[in-house]
């Protein structure tokens, strides 16, 4: 019996018309051309990929290859026979600069001291004038003052020897690395050896990626028990630390391989390892990231690259394999076993001999004390030197060409200074019965001859890295202003002397609305008639008000732009009482003048500046105008010398009577600002003392600003102002009150010098005390 056809469901017969079409639809497909096609698309891209990548390494890699961050250094201690230096001040600046005091000075940056006598083993150093090589040096400090000096190996007398700068802070790009660049002819050959055997031994070999490497690491990856070993070579390393980031990805490992291919094809092997040798990271240094190989010879060992010795070499390589993990400040033990093994690689290449091996590894790590380089502390200061860069240099080559800034900074100037002010300003609210940092206090210090600017403090705070209010307060100067309308008082008529009678008598001017200004003594007093130097010394408002009207506003303003002022002086009739706003910079600059005996010079905080490869790019000379006679200025000194030992500023002589000074105090209405600015043989100071929010300080010139200026110059050495004899002065003995010549009766008598022939003839008439009668 014939079986029936088994029908099929219309399920059934669905699904294989469906897979009908299926095939149908692959079949139809042009599968050569869609693989040719996307071939030529992924060719395309390739291409484009690798052309892009030979234009980043092209114009990245050889016309810029480091971003060299602007170094800024202190001006250098320069020694000469005569020279005053204390024994306190060297030992300073040999700690500031990292010096170390050994029983043998076998290396740069050694000293020995003997007594008075000193042996220091200098470093080497390019200054902008010279390449100093490193030398030892000897002299002794017989009181106070340098002698003897002279070349320690030859015997030679030396004319004049200074020591490296110290570094004061750099001017970083957007990421702080740091480096100091050197040549592969500079590097030791020990430590290309030990680079290249423990880090890629087949680098003169492949073309920038090695299979056999990448094979070894897989190898040993898979058979070890424990730690992973990469495949890198040198020259992926570099492109990888270069152009890329740290990501973990096989898209980073693609354009790592192709980056290193083309940059063997641009470049000869000995490029790349220079190269790497300048790149390669060592750690960091607080916010400063270690790079290169020359930097890292100065941070761990204080010695140049080139004087490295195996094992030093051997730890600089062991480094590389984790800087955090084999810092040998912070994990000694991590850093001696990988240098040790190291030091293992070394002997089995051939590299050091069986002897040389035993020697290197009983040595320690030989570490110098961290280097305490002072990136910033001196903030203030930098402020001023980047503000004076900037008028010659742009923000992208101050902080990539690797220039060299050297500076007229004073290290231990600054440093006392900055902790001086911070603890006076605190005694000064504690004596003014102030609350506690509501004052705040700014001080510039320049030589007084050259207007180099030695120290600059722009907050209380030591290292405050804020508002710098030594070059942006500008505030009212008060009284400061008055030697110069004495000045211009004698420049302008020379009928006037020391001695001129200026009155104290109550004074009323009629102003531009109608109102009537009548200026008033700070103790609500009038005087009379005064001699002109005690209407100074004494700060008579009153009378240096009168003294204005007699020279001539308009012309007194004038006067003041001439001698130093930036900007427009508005001739107001409270300009000789110092209605007009400066900043202590800006003030400094005026003073200058005085300083220099009559010329306007210029402060500044530059010397010179070179390239990264100590070409002299730019010197900063002093340059000066005479605005003022030498006569009257000296006249003008020799006022300010009575305001300190008779006036106002009498508690800087009473504190320190040995050194003599000129100065003058200052104080504005309400008791907001507290001046002083004062001069010695050596320096110009400038402090000013106030409040931010401008409120009553309850303070005046003699009793802040003055008693800051005296505690720095506790500590600050600094010969005594001398202003002298002149062939056309006499110096007269006058009773201190009238200006008249002292008899034997006066009891307050002063020295007061005179143009020849113009000192007063008349007697005062001192009225003799119980004592005398």
């Amino acid at each position: 019996m014939a079986k029936k056809p088994v029908k099929k469901s219309a399920k059934s017969s669905k699904k294989k018309q469906s897979k009908q079409v299926k095939q149908t639809f692959w079949r139809k497909i042009p599968w050569k051309k869609v693989f040719w096609r996307g071939g030529l698309i992924f060719t395309a891209l390739f291409i484009a990929f690798v052309i892009y990548c030979d234009m980043v390494i092209q114009r990245q890699f050889k016309d810029n290859r480091w971003q060299l961050p602007a170094k800024v250094y202190a001006q250098p201690l320069e020694l000469m026979n005569g020279k005053a230096l204390t024994p306190t001040r060297l030992e300073q600046e040999l700690e500031l600069l990292g010096y170390r005091k050994a029983v043998k000075a076998t290396r740069a940056g050694d000293y020995e001291k003997y007594g008075d006598y000193y042996y220091i083993h200098v470093r080497p150093f390019t200054f902008w004038d010279e390449t100093q090589a490193s030398r030892q040096i000897a002299f002794s400090l017989r009181n106070g003052r340098v002698s003897q000096l002279k070349d320690h190996v030859l015997g030679e007398p030396l004319q004049m020897a200074r020591l490296d700068p110290l570094l004061i802070g750099q001017i970083y790009p957007n990421r702080l690395e740091d480096r100091i660049l050197v040549k592969l002819e500079q590097i030791p050959e020990h430590l290309i050896k030990a680079l290249i055997i423990t880090e890629d031994r087949d680098f003169y070999e492949h073309s920038g990626v090695s299979p056999k490497a990448i094979a070894r690491a897989l190898w040993h990856n898979v058979t070890s028990d424990g730690g992973t070993q990469g495949g890198s070579t040198l020259t992926q390393q570099l492109v990888k630390n270069y152009f890329l980031t740290n990501e973990r990805s096989l898209w980073r490992k693609f354009r790592e391989a192709v980056m290193s291919v083309l940059l063997e094809v641009h470049y000869e092997k000995d490029e790349i390892l220079e190269a790497y040798f300048n790149e390669v990271y060592f750690g960091q240094d607080g916010p400063r990231a270690i790079h290169g190989v020359g930097l890292a010879s100065r941070f761990f060992f204080d010695k140049d690259v080139e004087n490295l010795t195996p094992a030093q070499s051997a730890l600089l390589v062991a480094i590389l394999k984790g800087p955090s993990v084999y810092d040998p400040r912070r994990h000694p033990e991590n850093a001696m076993k990988r240098r040790n093994l190291v030091l293992e690689l070394m002997h089995q290449s051939g590299t050091l001999t069986e002897r040389e091996l035993k020697q290197e590894k009983q040595t320690t790590l030989s570490l110098v004390r961290k280097p305490s380089i002072h990136l910033s502390n001196v903030p203030a200061f930098m402020d001023l030197v980047r503000r004076q860069l900037q008028d010659s240099y742009s923000e992208q080559e101050l902080n990539s060409e690797g220039l060299n800034v050297f500076t007229t900074l004073d290290p231990v100037i600054q440093m006392y200074s900055e902790k001086t002010v911070e603890e006076s300003i605190a005694q000064v609210e504690k004596q003014r019965q102030q609350e506690e940092g509501t004052l705040q206090a700014a001080a510039i210090i320049s030589d007084s001859q050259s207007g180099h600017i030695l120290a600059v403090i722009g907050d209380r705070k030591a290292g405050f890295a804020g508002y710098n209010r030594a070059i942006d307060a500008r505030r009212q100067i008060g009284s400061v202003i008055k030697p110069f309308v004495m000045l211009a008082a004698l420049e302008q008529n020379p009928d006037y002397n020391l001695s001129s009678n200026i009155s104290d008598f109550p004074l009323s001017l009629e102003q531009r609305d109608g109102t009537m200004w009548e200026p008033q003594n700070f103790d609500r007093n009038f005087h009379g008639m005064v001699p002109l130097y005690r209407a100074l010394s004494e700060s008579y408002n009153v009378a240096m008000a009168r003294l204005g009207q007699e020279v001539g506003i308009q012309r007194l303003a004038d006067f003041v732009e001439k001698s130093g002022v930036e900007k427009e002086v508005r001739p107001l009739d409270a300009l000789p009482l110092g209605v007009l706003e400066l900043t202590p910079l800006e003030l400094l600059q005026l003073y200058q003048s005085i300083a220099s005996n009559g010329l306007r010079i210029k402060p500044s905080s530059i010397i010179a500046v070179t390239d990264n490869s100590g070409q002299l790019l730019e010197r900063y000379p002093v340059t000066a105008e005479r605005v003022a006679s030498e006569i009257n200025v000296y006249l003008v000194k020799a006022a300010m010398q009575l305001a300190v030992e008779e006036g106002t500023a009498k508690y800087l002589h009473r504190s320190n009577p040995f050194t003599s000074f000129a100065g003058k105090t200052g104080t504005t209405n309400d008791l907001k600002d507290s001046w002083f600015v004062g001069l010695s043989g050596e320096h110009l100071a400038v402090v000013w003392v106030g409040r931010d929010d401008n409120k009553d300080a309850n303070i005046t010139g003699s009793t802040a600003a003055l008693p800051v200026f005296t505690d720095l110059f506790a500590g600050i050495n600094t010969a005594p102002i001398d202003i002298g004899y002149h062939d056309n002065i006499e110096w007269k003995l006058v009773d201190y009150r009238s200006g008249l010549l002292a008899t034997d009766e006066c009891q307050n008598s002063v020295s007061v010098p005179y143009l020849r022939g113009t000192a007063p003839k008349a007697t005062a008439d001192c009225q003799p005390t119980l004592s005398q009668q």
